[in-house]
């Protein structure tokens, strides 16, 4: 039976999805993406193998009795037997012509189930066609198998049609005497018609025995019984249509048996000779079904002539659509859309979560048409009014969450249920495109084996999840294997999008352009990791030197600092690497803003292997936004330059001395009156930063997260005068605004404090959002731009610990909490998580095309896509052989017993004796091993009487104890005696 696997419509909606995915991942260079990617498309790509599969080892066939006639309605029997070790599933049995399939959950690996299937509407042709098809497991592709069976199947056509009966023909009144007289119609008054030759089957009691008594031949009494000849039905002559033409013969036959009329039936190349009665009757209603199946199936479309049937309703079509499967489907939907809450519009999650629970949980029905077209317009308009636009990735995304929660409240159709399972699948994809953590790359490949199990649950129809589970599992085992090699080599760059398709919303950060009271404070506490550094120079910096500069701001409004206007270069560094610079390569997470960080002060860094120096302002800028993670290296000058190394302080450029010294218009009299005590009571500016320091920690200033909202033009004063607490960015928005009241050049610096070290994957530094922090910049024509930090003067714990160990009780406090057994394991297990992620960053996130190259030139290739093309069809194709000999594997026998004597069968044959033979049994064999092998005789001779007792018998052996002596049994093969004679008799002889 030859199987053929066909492609389908949601193949094709396959392949735009796996098309989707590759563009996405491409344009953010994602290796977690490419992986996911190549993950669904091998399993989808393995889904036809398993499809193959499924119908491979399926033999059909007819069973019972073969009449010689049916009736329309008789449903006919037909097996389906499971040959191979794979069990088929979810098939869909019909005979072509029928109105629909039946649908078979499951035939056991070697074993046969019988179905009833309804019989075709009309008959279509001389023998019976059965087609068997299946698109398990999930629903990609279609097999099927068409068998012609030698089974004749003859309806007779039903009488009906009101045309007069033909005339019978005067011209053969003799043969219907003939047909009269043959079956002994004499009844009284009939007029004798004479004398007739002997014919087989008249009746002994109209032969004239007289005249045969005198010798002569046998002759039949006939009797003309007022026949006025034979009525004759002649196909052609006719002008009905094929079913109407046979349909009134029928009935024409009906009123001649009734009236006792014979009748006779010309049809094409065959004509049945007049007669009368039920035999009669039965062969010319043969004739009439033969007939119209042959011109029915005389042009067989080119659908049923290759399997097909495309003209017979298959389930795909049908209305049903279970509720279980929907509600599975429903939940691993809504678990596919829970990561993007925060990334995407709330307007698209809610509409698309609400339809889920309508149609999918709560089990209610199909809205109507207008209902559903209002939700895809409530929906679109909630997307518009939050993006002010409907193009884009994110804005992309939240028209798909409204468009699958509309597909999901007209669900009523299993094709229906394929699209939502698709759109799921890319609705779970899309979360790894917004943050790239090993954690959301298992929740995503999680939700995709899901969506694939509620697939194969649907396809199967059966109650439970161990199946689908099981199913989905062997089909993620066997694809996993082959994405990862296609991720190493498959060609990256084909489409040569860059970073195209960055992210726009991210987790918030509290750097940007602008510094309001507050920002700051909003992220302090978030553990999110903003970036992670290596020194390759193995000098780790102490903790209150690693301050990461991110941005410089200049524009003073009081409380609220901006980055104003850009400036003039001023004259760099001496780039001539000392001993104390410091060397850093950063992993930055993506942020979609173009700030670097990099230690204090940087002199030069290489991104992407282009060089890039520091801005007018000392920071760092990427070209473009940062939408994907960078990697890049830094060289800092660690130490800020001395007066002892006068040539190393640059002169301020009078253009940033006037920045760096403006002021907002509406200045507070009573901070004018501090700044002036300040200047009148110092002879140099060292000493107004001096006293400005001892003025924050003498009088009562207190550092917290919360220190409530400063708003207004009075806000200055009001921290610095009377409430007096605030945050970090509270005393450095201040103090470099009194310094520029004392006339003194400042400027904020917004970036990162500290980092926790982490000893794995050789050592690094982990900056997260909660180390961000904002210190002072002041020019002393000394030193140039000195780095003050208010927040140090205030609270030095700060500098020292993180943030939350500082609110959580001081450094005595977090250093007692570290050495507990409690704190240690948390810490462990937290730097290890980190480390994991940070493993999956570089190997996997981070594997683009250079990186391919990279290790293609380690292996002494050279990377060409067309080249690596050849490797990556090489692994497909192995791993399709490999698959396909699985599958292909013989099945096991049902009975665990027989499975644990061909065991010990098995085990028979290797020790040198020949194989157990067909139609050999248990005890015959046990006597043949003695023969041949006398010295395994007492022990394989138990295990045979044993089989024979515990399969046959009544002894009802324990299956275990069999199990357990079939695997002591191990025979050694016979060893090889030396050639010469074997006894002393043959000696002799």
């Amino acid at each position: 039976m030859k199987v053929r696997v066909r492609w389908n419509r949601h193949t094709l909606a396959l392949m735009a999805i796996v098309a989707g995915m590759w563009y996405a991942a491409e344009a953010q260079s994602n290796g977690a993406a490419h992986l996911i990617a190549l993950l669904t498309a091998t399993m989808g790509m393995l889904s036809w193998l398993h499809a193959r599969a499924n119908l491979r080892g399926l033999q059909v066939r007819l069973v019972g009795a073969r009449p010689a006639a049916q009736d329309a309605s008789m449903p006919i029997p037909v097996e389906l037997r499971a040959t191979g070790a794979v069990s088929p599933c979810g098939l869909e049995a019909l005979v072509i012509g029928a109105k629909e399939p039946v649908f078979v959950e499951r035939v056991p690996a070697g074993a046969s189930v019988i179905v009833d299937l309804p019989p075709p509407v009309q008959q279509t042709g001389g023998a019976l066609q059965l087609l068997v098809r299946s698109v398990y497991p999930l629903g990609l592709f279609s097999a099927e198998c068409m068998v012609e069976t030698a089974w004749v199947r003859r309806v007779h056509p039903q009488p009906s049609g009101d045309l007069p009966l033909p005339a019978p023909d005067p011209a053969r009144q003799g043969d219907a005497i003939a047909v009269a007289t043959a079956r002994g119609q004499t009844s009284g008054g009939d007029d004798f018609a004479g004398l007739r030759e002997w014919r087989a089957g008249d009746s002994p009691r109209h032969i004239d025995w007289r005249a045969a008594a005198r010798g002569g031949p046998l002759m039949v009494k006939a009797w003309s019984s007022g026949s006025q000849g034979v009525v004759v039905f002649d196909w052609k002559a006719m002008t009905l249509e094929e079913s109407a033409r046979a349909s009134q013969i029928a009935r024409w036959m009906e009123i001649c048996e009734h009236e006792g009329k014979p009748y006779e039936l010309r049809m094409p190349g065959q004509t049945i000779r007049a007669s009368h009665g039920p035999a009669h009757m039965r062969r010319c209603l043969d004739a009439l079904s033969m007939q119209t199946t042959a011109e029915a199936g005389a042009a067989p479309s080119n659908d049923l002539k290759n399997g097909r049937a495309g003209s017979v309703v298959s389930m795909e079509q049908s209305t049903f659509l279970p509720w279980r499967p929907l509600m599975f489907l429903s939940i691993a939907l809504l678990l596919a859309i829970l990561p993007l809450h925060g990334y995407i519009a709330m307007g698209g999650l809610v509409v698309c979560a609400l339809c889920l629970l309508w149609r999918g949980v709560l089990r209610r029905g199909v809205p109507p048409v207008l209902v559903r077209v209002g939700v895809i317009f409530a929906g679109v308009a909630a997307v518009y009014s939050t993006y002010g636009e409907l193009s884009g990735m994110e804005p992309g995304i939240a028209l798909l969450l409204v468009l699958a929660g509309a597909k999901m409240l007209e669900s009523r159709t299993p094709r229906e249920f394929q699209v939502l399972a698709l759109i799921g699948w890319f609705l779970a994809f899309c979360s790894i495109l917004m943050e790239n953590r090993l954690s959301r790359s298992v929740w995503t490949v999680t939700v995709l084996l899901l969506i694939a199990a509620a697939m194969v649950r649907f396809r199967r129809n059966l109650p439970g999840a161990r199946e689908p589970a099981r199913v989905t599992a062997v089909l993620f085992a066997q694809a996993l294997p082959l994405a990862v090699l296609l991720f190493f080599v498959f060609p990256r760059g084909l489409l040569d999008l860059g970073s195209a398709l960055g992210r726009s919303r991210f987790g918030q950060t509290g750097i940007d352009n602008v510094l309001d009271a507050g920002n700051i404070a909003k992220v302090a506490l978030s553990s999110e990791v903003s970036f992670r550094v290596r020194f390759p120079d193995g000098r780790l910096p102490a903790n209150d030197t690693r301050y990461w500069r991110c941005l410089t701001l200049w524009h003073c409004e009081g409380m609220r600092w901006t980055r104003g206007d850009r400036l003039g270069f001023s004259p760099r560094l001496s780039g001539k690497k000392r001993e104390t610079d410091v060397t850093q390569i950063i992993d930055l997470e993506a942020h979609c803003k173009r700030w670097l960080p990099a230690l204090d002060l940087p002199l030069v860094s290489y991104l992407r292997g282009v060089e890039v120096y520091p801005d007018y302002d000392d920071t760092l800028a990427s070209p473009i936004s940062v939408q994907n993670t960078e990697r890049f290296e830094v060289l800092s000058r660690f130490k800020i330059p001395t007066p002892q190394d006068p040539a190393d302080v640059p002169e301020l450029l009078e253009t940033h001395r006037i920045a760096a010294l403006q002021l907002p218009q509406n200045i507070s009299p009573k901070l004018r009156e501090l700044t002036e005590y300040w200047k009148s009571v110092t002879q140099s500016d060292e000493q107004i930063v001096s006293i400005g320091l001892s003025f924050i920690s003498t009088q009562g200033f207190r550092y917290t997260l919360e220190p409530g909202e400063y708003k207004g033009p009075q806000a200055l004063e009001e921290f610095f005068l009377h409430r007096r607490t605030g945050f970090c960015e509270h005393f450095s928005a201040s103090f470099a605004t009194l310094m520029r009241m004392a006339g003194v050049p400042s400027r904020v610096v917004i970036g990162y404090l500290g980092g926790e070290y982490s000893d794995h994957n050789g050592g690094y530094l982990i900056v997260k959002q909660s180390d961000v922090h904002a210190w002072t910049e002041v020019w002393l024509e000394k030193f140039g731009w000195l780095r003050i930090d208010p927040t140090a003067a205030l609270a030095p714990d700060r500098v020292n610990i993180d943030l939350r160990s500082y609110l959580a009780g001081g450094a005595e406090e977090a250093e007692r909490q570290r050495r507990t057994l409690w704190g240690r394991t948390l810490q462990r297990l937290h730097l290890w998580w980190d480390s994991v992620n940070y493993g999956w960053q570089n190997q996997v996130i981070d594997y683009n095309q250079e990186t391919q190259r990279g290790l293609l030139e380690r292996v002494g290739l050279r990377q060409s896509k067309l080249v690596l093309l050849i490797p990556s069809a090489a692994f497909v194709v192995l791993s399709v052989l490999l698959i396909t000999l699985w599958l292909r594997r013989p099945a096991r026998h049902a009975d665990p017993w027989m499975r644990t004597w061909q065991r010990a069968c098995r085990r028979v044959g290797k020790a040198g004796v020949h194989a157990l033979l067909p139609n050999e049994g248990p005890l015959a064999f046990a006597q043949r091993v003695a023969l041949s092998r006398p010295d395994l005789s007492s022990q394989f001779a138990p295990l045979a009487e044993m089989y024979v007792a515990g399969r046959y018998g009544s002894a009802r052996e324990s299956l275990d104890d069999f199990k357990a002596a079939v695997l002591r049994f191990k025979p050694r093969k016979a060893s090889r005696e030396p050639a010469g004679p074997k006894s002393g008799v043959q000696a002799r002889s």
